[in-house]
């Protein structure tokens, strides 16, 4: 029964987030047709990530450990465990933010707009797609924005547990001169389960965790920066009991 409640709130919820995206569709295309308005456009997810959530029943509970620096680039660190991590990223984390995700989404209808305007569509297991990704993102970042991305390059399929980083955030937040901030989702995998396809409604927490300044940083610190950030998100993660 309760498989078949939650495959019916699923249901439910993907058709109201598909059903309001495209009702706001015309206004995120205007938006997005000029670099200047992409601002506008990022405010604009937000507010559709808000409407999408409430009636999904997805209660956000935000929890900051600092403030957030100001005039810094900042690169957001997630954890990746449930679909769910980019509507709540994309709604909740503070500031204006693009994504660095992987190719495959920039080929769904619904988001392909985003990946050949403010997002940005990475294949990485192709070095240059990386290498060309990379640098747009730095890019993006030098104009003001600030990137969030998922450092384990994919929603694990056996576990909710963190999975091991691929190197190429850390490498460019020493580049930038920017600051890492991780963050831990502990309740999306139950919120949506990526195994069994079924969702369900309650708190969707969200750990915002102190920046971690990486000036003065070397290209050789990238290893020592990365599992600094990877040590921070898994003890968070094992003090939520998302896993032992």
């Amino acid at each position: 029964m309760k498989k078949i409640a939650g495959k019916i709130w699923l249901g439910w919820a993907g058709l109201w987030f598909a059903s309001l995206f495209l009702a706001m569709w015309p206004l995120f295309y205007v938006f997005l047709s000029f670099k200047k308005t992409y601002p506008v456009a990022h405010r604009l997810r937000r507010v559709w990530g808000v409407l999408t959530c409430v009636p999904a029943g997805l209660i956000p509970v935000i929890t900051r450990e600092a403030e957030i620096p100001k005039g810094r680039r900042i690169i957001y660190c997630a954890n990746h465990c449930s679909y769910l991590d980019i509507l709540t990223c994309g709604t909740y984390l503070p500031g204006f933010n693009f994504f660095m995700a992987k190719m495959e989404l920039s080929q769904v209808p619904l988001f392909s707009k985003w990946f050949d305007t403010l997002d940005v569509p990475v294949k990485r297991e192709n070095l240059r797609s990386s290498h060309t990704a990379f640098h747009l993102a730095a890019e993006k970042m030098r104009n003001g924005a600030h990137m969030i991305i998922f450092p384990e390059g994919k929603i694990p399929t056996d576990t909710p547990k963190l999975h091991k980083f691929k190197p190429g955030a850390f490498r460019l937040a020493i580049e930038q001169e920017a600051v890492i901030i991780p963050v831990t989702l502990p309740d999306n995998h139950k919120r949506m389960d990526v195994y069994s396809w079924i969702a369900f409604p309650g708190l969707m927490r969200m750990n915002i965790h102190e920046a971690i300044d990486t000036r003065g940083m070397g290209e050789e610190d990238a290893g020592k920066l990365e599992q600094t950030v990877f040590d921070v998100m898994d003890t968070n993660l094992k003090k939520r009991k998302v896993y032992a």
